[in-house]
């Protein structure tokens, strides 16, 4: 039996998002996602398996797609469009195709009656609760269309991600592996759907740095970009994993919240324990809209004094910021810019606040009669605005929006240096922890 797994590509307003020179595009490590590897190795070991990231491969002509007794896809909201026409194209070659992801999960399942008309099978939650029922079926000829996980899936006793299966010589060096020590998010930020998959769950220290031992030992890669929503957000337990990781000698990332000013000394031990770049969710310098978004964790002139420490100390800073919330005037989008650039920020990462269905921001937005209409499926513009902002016009939103963007990197005087590469860490795709 031979599975072909796919992270699909997907659609922005210049079309799908693919380099008509595969070999030279080069995607870069740091938006490789662990979902596949990860769904690999749970395979059994007498299925031969192969990954395809289609953003920087070719499906159609590099794959014999029609040898293949089965072809797993991977699907973000963002893929949506893209998936669809893969599915179509796969059942016209007899190929069965099951799908699984965040796509799934999110607007209370509403993709999911959708992706079923056209796939073989639709898994919904965790791969490791559902994927050993679901090829069990498949080899019986009996698959079912929707897999359902019952319950979330401990984050213990995980399989080394399968990188061997990747085509390194499509990614940008220097090369970085994505890994992962918890799963989900302690927080309730109002406008964040992570809450949607599950509590947050950590996997066993001595576990993860094992699995980071090995990808230096078996893959030679010593750069790692942890996946987890909220890398440091433990304190205690966050010591604990940095004092071992600082004896493995490798570089890595991460994402975190603010709190972690409260916390100096885990900051500390991040940077001796060879921390190179690390992304805030700063989301607002206005203390309203912190406020509204249930970021009371941290204050704006302790976020500042953090990331000052973390500059002084080797540390490349990005700060992701929403605008679009309702404490936000005309004058935001300057007093922000001056905020990043006062603090010597590298990266800087606006957005336009986007109301995800089944978040307290868009149930507010909607009991108020706010929202326009629902973000079409796999349409990934970053200047839709489908809700009535409070103090601002649409316009103003845009423009201010690309003002900021405009003059940061007009104006920065830190450039990134970790990686010498323009690029958010995160990229578009996000860390195993949903089926396929």
């Amino acid at each position: 039996m031979k599975i072909l797994f796919i992270e699909p590509s997907y659609y922005t307003s210049s079309g799908l998002e693919k380099a008509a020179l595969y070999k030279d595009s080069m995607r870069g490590a740091y938006y490789l996602s662990l979902t596949l590897p990860h769904l690999a190795a749970l395979t059994p070991a007498d299925i031969e398996v192969e990954i395809a990231f289609e953003v920087c491969e070719d499906l159609e002509n590099d794959y014999d797609l029609a040898s293949y007794d089965l072809i797993g896809i991977t699907c973000q909201t963002v893929h949506f469009r893209r998936v669809l026409e893969l599915a179509k194209r796969f059942r016209e070659l007899g190929v069965p195709v099951v799908v699984g992801g965040p796509a799934t999960i999110e607007d209370n399942h509403r993709l999911v009656p959708v992706l079923a008309r056209f796939c073989t099978s639709v898994v919904v939650g965790e791969a490791e609760e559902v994927w050993p029922q679901f090829l069990d079926d498949f080899r019986s000829g009996t698959p079912k269309k929707v897999y359902r996980s019952g319950r979330e899936a401990p984050v213990a006793g995980f399989p080394i991600p399968r990188f061997e299966l990747v085509n390194f010589d499509y990614l940008a060096k220097p090369h970085v592996l994505p890994a992962m020590a918890s799963r989900g998010c302690p927080r309730n930020c109002s406008f964040c759907s992570e809450f949607l998959y599950g509590r947050w769950r950590l996997r066993p220290v001595d576990e993860v740095v094992t699995e980071l031992a090995a990808y230096k030992s078996r893959f030679g890669i010593p750069r790692v970009a942890f996946r987890d929503d909220d890398f440091m957000v433990h304190p205690r337990r966050s010591m604990e994993l940095l004092e071992k990781i600082r004896d493995l000698e490798i570089e890595w990332s991460c994402q975190t919240d603010l709190n972690l000013s409260r916390h100096r000394e885990v900051a500390e031990m991040a940077v001796r324990a060879g921390m190179k770049s690390v992304s805030f969710g700063l989301e607002s310098i206005e203390v309203e809209n912190l406020e509204s978004a249930r970021k009371r964790f941290f204050s704006i002139p302790e976020a500042e004094e953090l990331l000052h420490f973390l500059h002084g100390n080797g540390v490349e800073t990005q700060v992701n910021i929403i605008f679009g919330f309702d404490g936000d005037t005309p004058e935001v989008f300057d007093r922000t810019v001056d905020f990043v650039l006062r603090n010597r920020v590298s990266l800087f990462f606006p957005s336009i606040l986007f109301p995800i269905p089944g978040t307290p921001v868009y149930e507010q937005l909607l009991k108020e009669n706010r929202i326009i209409d629902l973000h079409p499926p796999g349409d990934l513009d970053p200047l839709v605005v489908n809700f009535i902002p409070k103090h601002l016009t649409a316009e103003q939103l845009v423009s201010g929006f690309l003002h900021a963007k405009e003059r940061f990197y007009r104006e920065r005087r830190d450039p990134v240096f970790w990686l010498e590469a323009e690029n958010n860490i995160w990229g578009t795709t996000s860390a195993a922890g949903v089926a396929c």
